[in-house]
C-alpha cells in the first residue's frame, strides 16, 4: 500500500496509469460484481473523526466505475490480433476510512480477475488476477478524494492484470 501524507488530493490520482498495449481487438467488455454486502449509498465519512474511527464501504458499480474499467481496457488493447471479449470480475473492492489521534486514512482496495475469450472460438485465451491498494493520510478526508482513490485503485488493478498478460505473452 502506498501512503502519502497530504492535505490535498495527490496529483497521482489524476495521472494516467501507463499503457500496456495488448495485441487484441476488444469487441465486448463484461463487468461482473461477485462481491457481497454491496451498497448503493455513499460512504459515511465522519465530519469530526475520533481515534479508532473506522468505516469500510463496498460501493455498487456505478456508471462512472464501468466507464473507468471499460475505458482503461479499450485504451490498453491496441486493436491488432484476435477479437476478444473481456470479462472483468470484481472479487473484492472497497473504500476504507480510519483515523488516529493525528491523521485520517483513506484507502481504496480492489481485487479482480480479467479473462479474455477469443470470439471466433469462444475459448479462453488468457486470464489473470490482481490486487491494487492505494491510500493517503490527511487531515481532511472527504467523499471526492475517497472516490478518486477508489477509481485509481480500479485502474491500477486492471493495469496490473494487463501487465501480467503482456509479460506472459512475451514469454511465449
Amino acid at each position: 500500500m502506498s501512503c502519502a501524507p497530504t492535505r490535498q488530493t495527490p496529483k497521482i490520482l489524476d495521472e494516467d496509469v501507463p499503457k500496456v498495449n495488448l495485441a487484441y481487438q476488444v469487441q465486448r467488455i463484461e463487468i461482473v460484481d461477485n462481491r457481497r454486502n454491496v451498497s448503493g449509498a455513499e460512504m459515511k465519512i465522519p465530519t469530526l473523526s475520533t481515534p479508532k474511527s473506522y468505516t469500510k464501504h463496498s460501493p455498487a458499480v456505478t456508471v462512472e466505475h464501468r466507464q473507468e474499467i471499460e475505458g482503461f481496457c479499450r485504451n490498453n488493447i491496441n486493436g491488432s490480433g484476435p477479437s476478444v471479449q473481456a470479462i472483468v470480475i470484481l472479487v473484492d473492492a472497497y473504500k476504507e476510512f480510519s483515523a488516529t489521534a493525528m491523521t485520517e486514512r483513506e484507502r481504496g482496495h480492489v481485487k479482480m480477475e480479467v479473462t479474455l475469450y477469443d470470439l471466433a472460438t469462444d475459448k479462453q485465451l488468457i486470464s489473470c488476477e490482481s490486487t491494487a491498494d492505494f491510500g493517503v493520510e490527511s487531515r481532511d478526508a472527504n467523499q471526492e478524494k475517497m472516490e478518486k482513490i477508489y477509481r485509481y485503485s480500479l485502474r491500477q488493478a486492471v493495469y496490473k492484470c494487463f501487465k501480467s498478460i503482456a509479460m506472459s505473452s512475451e514469454k511465449e
